[in-house]
C-alpha cells in the first residue's frame, strides 16, 4: 500500500493518520519478526524507530514492505458513503400525476361531448395549486431535504 506524503487519496483510499493502537500492533509484528530471526537487533531498533515516527498508514506499511506476515493489524478504513437509497416520490408528486392524468382525460371528454374546452385548465390549475401549497407547507416546516422543496431550476 503506497500513499502520498501529504495524505491525499491513493487509489481512491485516503492515507489515514495512525495512532497508538496501530503503532502497538506494528511493534508486536516487529517483535514476531525478531523472534523468527528475520531481523537482527540493530535492524529491529531501526524499524521500531521508523514506526514511532510514522504518521500515516503508508509510512507505517513501508516499514514492513520487505517482510512477510505478520504485519500490523490496521482497522478498516471507513467506507465511502453509499449512494443514497432511492426514495419513493413524495405524495404530492403522486397526487399531481394522478390529477393531471385523470383530470386531463375527463377534461378532453367534456371538451368533445359538451364543448367545454375550458375544463382542460382545471386539472392543470389544481396541480399547480397543490404544488404551491406543498411548497408553502414545506417552507413553514423548514424541511430542506425534501424533494418537493426543489426550485424549477433543479428539475
Amino acid at each position: 500500500m503506497s500513499g502520498s506524503e501529504d495524505g491525499e487519496p491513493v487509489d481512491g483510499v485516503p492515507d489515514l493518520l495512525i495512532g497508538t493502537p496501530e503503532r502497538d500492533s506494528a511493534r508486536e509484528a516487529l517483535d514476531a519478526h525478531l523472534v523468527e530471526k528475520r531481523l537482527d537487533p540493530a535492524e529491529f531498533e531501526r524499524r521500531v524507530e521508523a514506526v514511532e515516527q510514522a504518521r500515516t498508514r503508508s509510512e507505517l506499511m513501508r516499514v514492513f514492505a520487505d517482510l512477510p506476515v505478520p504485519h500490523p493489524e490496521l482497522p478498516a478504513a471507513a467506507a465511502a458513503p453509499a449512494a443514497p437509497e432511492e426514495q419513493d416520490p413524495p405524495p404530492i408528486f403522486l397526487a399531481g400525476c394522478l390529477t393531471l392524468t385523470l383530470g386531463l382525460v375527463v377534461a378532453v371528454v367534456l371538451g368533445f361531448v359538451y364543448g367545454a374546452w375550458w375544463a382542460l385548465a382545471v386539472p392543470i390549475a389544481v396541480t399547480v395549486a397543490m404544488i404551491y401549497v406543498e411548497q408553502v407547507r414545506t417552507a413553514n416546516r423548514g424541511d430542506t431535504g425534501d424533494s418537493s422543496s426543489r426550485t424549477p431550476d433543479d428539475l
